[in-house]
């Protein structure tokens, strides 16, 4: 059976869906975020906040995966190859900014889920 991670094609297709994944995350960060600060009720404005930091955090690490490290994964290998901005510097940055991006966006998740149990807990009178 033909492995069709080790095939050029491959090689070609996926950084160009990567980068195309990632300019569309942008599109969408650019709109949310002005929906967020222009639209959004004033009661609600102190959750938007935390959902235009959270919004922020997602597209980092999309720009960071589909720009700055781009990877490849080759399966059922276990390796990949790297055709990023980063990688062409330093294989130790590209891994290392990828994992402080993605653990920036899993912060930024247990920030939005902390605030709004606090919200429903002090709107139903309970104490945190």
């Amino acid at each position: 059976m033909r492995n069709i991670t080790l095939d050029q094609v491959w090689h070609n297709f996926m950084p160009a869906y990567e980068r195309g994944v990632g300019l569309l995350s942008f599109a969408l960060f650019t709109l949310t975020s002005y929906l967020i600060l222009a639209k959004t009720p004033e009661p609600t404005k102190p959750f938007g906040k935390y959902l235009l930091l959270l919004q922020a955090s997602l597209t980092l690490v999309d720009i960071n995966y589909g720009f700055l490290v781009c990877p490849v994964i080759l399966f059922p290998v276990n390796a990949g190859l790297c055709y990023g901005i980063l990688c062409t510097y330093s294989g130790h940055v590209a891994n290392s900014s990828m994992f402080f991006a993605v653990t920036f966006m899993a912060a930024t998740v247990i920030l939005v889920f902390h605030f709004k149990y606090v919200s429903i807990a002090q709107l139903t009178g309970h104490s945190v």
